[in-house]
């Protein structure tokens, strides 16, 4: 079968990507992990004209402070959750909601929160306190902190993930960054998806984190009134992350 030249190009650019992440891969260290992850997600393809999706995708960490000679008690543990979406048709990223892109970084990551959340934190609910237990159930030491995601995407979709674990509520070590995790898929012309990577991720997305959450708080202050999509409380405007650093 003979391809258009936009499917050639389509192609190449997705192979493109793929080629660049197993360079990144290959040439760059580990990421701070405190603990252990146990991820479990596979791509559905798209049928009928539909959204590929992985369906019932969760993202844990076991917060174990010994593994990388720390020690500190974390009352709770949560997720943050950055993204990168690229259109390999239309050569261009994709934000999945206004705020999306309006608190996008240089690199076009951004922290993924649904319209209306007003805090960074994924799942957290817009009284600052609680968490929504089909996004995230926090963790502590010992305690797996997982995160729920149900991705959708249309044809021709890279899609990258960086989900970090961060002590919530501590004495010792709150604001505290325990461990990074990168998963990533693909979806072609043909609605197939398929996993590109997922595993512990590398030195560099550390500062990239640092750069979407330093977009986030400047997008944060005028953002405007922020109704919770789940409980309808309205806050004024979203609210800045602390600052974070490496345990």
């Amino acid at each position: 079968m003979r391809l258009s030249a936009v499917a050639v190009l389509s192609v190449a650019v997705t192979l493109f990507v793929v080629s660049f992440v197993s360079l990144l891969l290959s040439g760059c260290a580990a990421s701070l992990e405190c603990g252990s992850w146990a991820f479990s997600g596979t791509p559905q393809s798209a049928f009928g004209g539909g959204l590929a999706s992985v369906p019932n995708l969760t993202s844990a960490f076991t917060f174990t402070p010994a593994t990388c000679g720390k020690n500190c008690d974390c009352n709770t543990d949560a997720m943050i959750q950055m993204v990168w979406v690229y259109d390999t048709d239309q050569h261009t990223n994709l934000f999945d909601g206004t705020g999306d892109f309006s608190r996008k970084d240089a690199n076009n990551w951004t922290i993924d929160r649904v319209d209306g959340a007003g805090y960074g934190w994924y799942g957290l609910l817009n009284d600052g306190v609680t968490f929504y237990p089909g996004w995230n159930t926090p963790g502590s030491n010992g305690t797996a902190n997982t995160l729920y995601d149900y991705p959708r995407q249309p044809n021709n979709i890279v899609f990258y993930t960086v989900d970090v674990a961060v002590c919530f509520k501590s004495k010792a070590c709150q604001n505290r960054i325990l461990g990074y995790y990168f998963w990533s898929w693909a979806v072609d012309n043909n609605g197939t998806a398929r996993t590109l990577f997922d595993g512990t991720a590398w030195t560099g997305l550390e500062t990239e984190f640092q750069n979407a959450v330093t977009s986030w708080n400047a997008w944060a202050p005028n953002s405007g009134p922020e109704t919770d999509p789940v409980t309808g409380q309205t806050i004024p405007n979203a609210v800045q992350f602390p600052t974070f650093s490496d345990l």
